[in-house]
């Protein structure tokens, strides 16, 4: 019996590094989902407020930022499916 080889490309095809068109819409839902303020959601992601702000009117976030944001997203029921636009199960273990 022979095992097809499935190779890198085809286990994890390219993908785009581009958040939905609606990232700013998105970032508004995870803040009603976690019941956090915008400073809030700053200081738990360890950011400044005036970095969410330039998110919330079209900016991106950087390497860092984003990660700050996906950590944060990963801690709340759905939060990082919302935020991404796509279906994603997450199992949440803090760190000890």
């Amino acid at each position: 019996m022979s095992r097809a080889r499935r190779t890198p490309s085809t286990l994890f095809p390219p993908g785009v590094a581009l958040l939905p068109e609606d990232f700013s819409e998105r970032l508004n839902v995870l803040k009603e989902i976690t019941g956090l303020s915008w400073d809030g959601m700053a200081v738990c992601m360890g950011v400044d407020s005036r970095q969410l702000l330039r998110w919330r009117q079209g900016g991106w976030p950087n390497g860092g930022a984003m990660l700050a944001l996906v950590r944060l997203a990963i801690r709340v029921p759905g939060g990082l499916g919302e935020l991404l636009d796509e279906d994603v199960t997450v199992t949440y273990k803090p760190r000890r």
